[in-house]
């Protein structure tokens, strides 16, 4: 599905340029990783703002990050047969919601997986 059109009055059209040293540009782009943002976000956000809030970024090593995708594949393959045969193991909700905990535990702290009324893509 393609991404909503911008209302005219939303779409950013204009450009300011500024002169930057090579060291200034990698200083900016370097702030501007550690926000998560783009360099543009971060400057846009900078001059109109005057702050930017920078989130504390956590990277996965490289062996948890192949196991949460192994665990992806295994997820969305029970998925695939649940769906199939119209039977859903009793025990994929909880286990699902456990894998849920630990990531948001894991990768977002200070996230909570209780929080609103999220429903579980389970139909829980």
């Amino acid at each position: 599905m393609a991404r909503p059109k911008k209302q005219p009055a939303d779409r950013r059209t204009i450009s300011l340029s500024c002169r930057l040293t090579e060291a200034e540009r990698l200083i900016i782009e370097q702030a501007a990783i550690r926000a998560g943002l783009s360099a543009s976000d971060y400057v846009r956000k900078q001059l109109l703002t005057g702050k930017v809030i920078v989130r504390e970024n956590r990277s996965l090593d490289h062996a948890a990050y192949d196991q949460l995708r192994r665990i992806g594949v295994n997820l969305n393959q029970l998925t695939r047969i649940a769906n199939r045969t119209g039977n859903l193991p009793r025990e994929l909700a909880s286990l699902t919601a456990e894998i849920e905990r630990l990531i948001v535990r894991e990768i977002a702290p200070g996230a909570s997986a209780d929080k609103g009324s999220r429903r579980s893509p389970l139909g829980d």
